[in-house]
């Protein structure tokens, strides 16, 4: 048997070479893993162009000439929502504008239903605090009318007893259905607390006083608000200025116009709110809501806070998200929201939890807002939220409606005319200091919480806790709940 040597130097000079040539595709590799890709350039985020004019009786007139749709918006924009219901009355606004498309003083209730099925139109109507819209969609040949029909809602609405009967009746069963939600009772009920003292009514409605709504009140109502000087039409489709002012004036010239005045808006801080309230609804979920007041759309914090909020609990990616329901199992979502009215504006958090995680879930909203605050916001996480934001714009304009209601929300809200064109532009200049500045401007301050559910098995979960609010369903105050121990008392 023969020994033998083999040399390894050659093979390992092979191999230290091989490493050499390697070892800086693999650093940059890593490198290209840990930092985002320099973004490039932002396509302009084209809209089509919108023609303005305000006619004779202050009705102002908007057209967007779309010539690739046959498909027509037409919407009508009132100046006026539920903040204008007085304090007795909520839900005033509401009732009146489901009210208009019951009849007319020429057509009644089933005519107008007829028309409408023929004309093969799609309604919508949607109240919210500082305005309201009704916007129908129906085919361009059918513009001139559809337009005869729709000017009659405004122009001569009737206002029929029996139909507000019936309009009631439907209203006071979906507000006793969506009070059933532990989520949409706490936020109604935070709504009221959170605008509590300033004569603002944000939308919240109450079933009851459904019932006190008589046609008087509702004419009264049309005649002080639903004014053309007091509202905006949209024409969205194949159409151009001069034949949807020809339009406009033949069938809306009856709309006769009248002063509008209204209070100004207080505008409300964001503060310290030392207040948890317990809602008492039945059911065996727990649902929280907890916010605070931010700024009005106006603002120049409005573009920090949409990335602040994607942060925080925008979407299944965000922290709350990834927190309370992923790594801890705590609530069966989290996610966190903006609403933004005529002069204020509020985030706010909801969440769905059992019981027994109830207060590890409280605990972990705390912490995971004050992440955004107190430690540093990665570079990866910040891209990403910005890029979805940017991304989600062009789709949420794709439907004519949707993209009629932002330019006629650019006109409510006094805001300049390329406010959404320079939406990607605006998204893009934010880096992590601004952001965190917004964070700590907004998200420091101790939010309003409420927490709805059964009290019977929920309050035994919150001992620890030294001071919650309880009220019962209906919102009155029953007591003070301290470490444990119901101290019941009348206010």
């Amino acid at each position: 048997m023969k020994n033998r040597s083999y040399n390894l130097w050659p093979e390992f000079l092979a191999f230290i070479l091989i490493f050499c040539f390697i070892s800086p595709a693999l650093e940059s590799q890593e490198k290209f893993r840990r930092l985002p890709p320099y973004p490039e350039p932002l396509s302009p985020l084209l809209l089509p162009p919108v023609e303005s004019e305000v006619l004779g009786n202050g009705l102002k007139l908007l057209v967007v000439a779309r010539n690739n749709n046959h498909l027509f918006n037409l919407q009508v924009v009132i100046q006026a929502g539920e903040s204008d219901s007085p304090a007795e009355l909520p839900g005033l606004a509401t009732t009146t504008a489901r009210l208009m498309l019951r009849g007319t003083t020429t057509a009644g209730a089933n005519e107008v239903e007829e028309r409408l099925a023929f004309l093969g139109i799609e309604y919508s109507i949607e109240v919210q605090a500082d305005y309201t819209i009704f916007s129908f969609s129906f085919l361009d040949e059918n513009l001139e009318p559809a337009l005869a029909l729709i000017s009659l809602f405004f122009v001569e609405p009737s206002f029929p007893s029996l139909e507000l009967a019936a309009v009631k009746r439907e209203l006071y069963y979906q507000l006793l259905r969506r009070n059933q939600d532990p989520e949409n009772a706490a936020y109604d009920f935070f709504l009221k607390k959170i605008f509590a003292g300033s004569g603002y009514n944000p939308g919240a409605l109450e079933a009851e006083a459904i019932k006190n709504i008589s046609v008087r009140e509702v004419n009264q109502f049309h005649q002080r608000f639903l004014r053309p000087n007091n509202s905006i039409i949209i024409f969205n489709g194949q159409v151009s200025l001069t034949e949807a002012r020809r339009l406009v004036v033949q069938h809306f010239r009856r709309w006769v116009p009248r002063p509008v005045e209204r209070p100004p808006v207080q505008k409300l801080e964001n503060r310290d709110f030392d207040q948890v309230c317990f809602l008492d609804v039945p059911g065996p979920e727990v649902a929280v809501v907890a916010g605070n007041l931010t700024v009005p759309i106006s603002s120049p914090d409005y573009y920090s806070l949409l990335v602040l909020n994607h942060l925080l609990g925008g979407t299944t990616g965000s922290r709350l998200f990834l927190q309370l329901r992923e790594l801890k199992g705590l609530a069966f979502y989290a996610f966190s929201e903006l609403s933004f009215f005529q002069g204020n504006g509020l985030y706010w958090v909801r969440t769905k939890t059992s019981p027994p995680a109830l207060g590890q879930a409280l605990t972990a909203i705390s912490r995971t807002m004050r992440s955004l605050y107190d430690e540093r916001i990665e570079p990866e996480e910040l891209e990403r939220a910005k890029a979805y934001l940017m991304g989600n714009l062009p789709i949420q304009l794709q439907s004519p409606e949707a993209l009629s209601k932002r330019i006629g929300l650019l006109e409510l809200f006094q805001l300049p005319p390329d406010f959404w064109a320079k939406y990607p532009q605006n998204i893009m200049l934010l880096n992590a200091e601004s952001v965190q500045l917004t964070a700590r401007r907004y998200l420091s301050t101790r939010p309003l919480v409420v927490i709805a559910a059964e009290a019977a098995t929920t309050l035994d979960y919150l001992k620890e806790f030294d001071k919650i609010d309880v009220y019962n369903r209906k919102g009155q105050f029953q007591g003070v709940l301290q470490k444990g121990v119901m101290k019941y008392e009348n206010r």
